[in-house]
């Protein structure tokens, strides 16, 4: 019995690292598409991996509309679901409604096949500041590029690049694509962009950034320890970040605190 579970265990290491190996391939070929894609377009590109909640970026040398610092435009991996260096540049207010595009989006092919939900793509205008310090509008699109062999979402791409329609308008034009049906909707979010958390929710997550546990906050709060725990879970699915630090993050920038 040794010999067979050892001969069982050398499979699976084998099968581990062969899954392993085969996985970075896939992460290098798009890293290698995403190049290939910013050079047409004159952008930004950031691929983000669930798996190791890593963000993959290429910056090209035009990208001067994104107002990134020559250290942040050289970065090429960021340990991070969130590229905050291109955050901070979006208008907050159109940070939130890109937060509940994201939200609308994801809440939507994430209950769908594997197969189905590559089919969609997410697009917006937003308003980034350059490094002069003036708003220009960016196309924005998100899309999943691959699931993991189990069925679930692995990698995701977000793209910036400069838009030709310069013509200020209210709001980021949210849409949601179905690339092969060729159908579009467009999302309103005008209103919702202003109760994209509810008072309690920002209420906990000002405690949750002054490093206060469940328990502290329940108790701070009159609230059960399962209620602040469904708040916290609440308040990372509509911000679409990873952990707590995030969220706080993420409002910050958005204003909402």
């Amino acid at each position: 019995m040794d010999v067979l579970q050892k001969e069982i265990d050398e499979v699976y290491a084998t099968q581990s690292i062969a899954r392993e190996t085969l996985d970075r391939n896939i992460v290098e070929q798009h890293r290698s598409f995403i190049h290939s894609l910013t050079k047409v377009n004159g952008g930004c590109a950031v691929i983000s991996d669930l798996s190791t909640r890593k963000s993959y970026v290429v910056v090209h040398p035009w990208a001067h509309f994104l107002g990134l610092s020559p250290e942040e435009a050289a970065l090429s991996v960021i340990d991070s679901m969130d590229e905050d260096c291109i955050y901070r540049l979006i208008h907050p207010e159109d940070l939130v409604e890109k937060r509940l595009m994201e939200y609308k989006f994801f809440q939507k092919t994430f209950s769908m096949s594997a197969e189905e939900r590559l089919k969609y793509r997410g697009r917006c205008r937003l308003r980034m500041k350059n490094g002069e310090g003036a708003y220009k509008y960016i196309d924005n699109l998100v899309q999943i590029l691959e699931n993991t062999p189990s069925g679930d979402v692995w990698l995701i791409l977000c793209l910036y690049s400069l838009s030709a329609d310069q013509r200020s308008e209210q709001g980021i034009y949210a849409t949601i694509t179905h690339m092969e049906q060729g159908t579009v909707d467009t999302l309103s979010l005008s209103e919702e962009h202003r109760t994209i958390l509810s008072e309690r929710e920002k209420e906990i997550l000002r405690c949750i950034r002054k490093g206060m546990s469940s328990k502290e906050i329940a108790a701070a709060l009159y609230i059960s320890v399962n209620t602040v725990n469904r708040h916290r879970q609440n308040i990372l699915v509509k911000l679409s970040v990873g952990n707590s630090i995030e969220a706080c993050r993420a409002a910050e920038l958005m204003k909402l605190l």
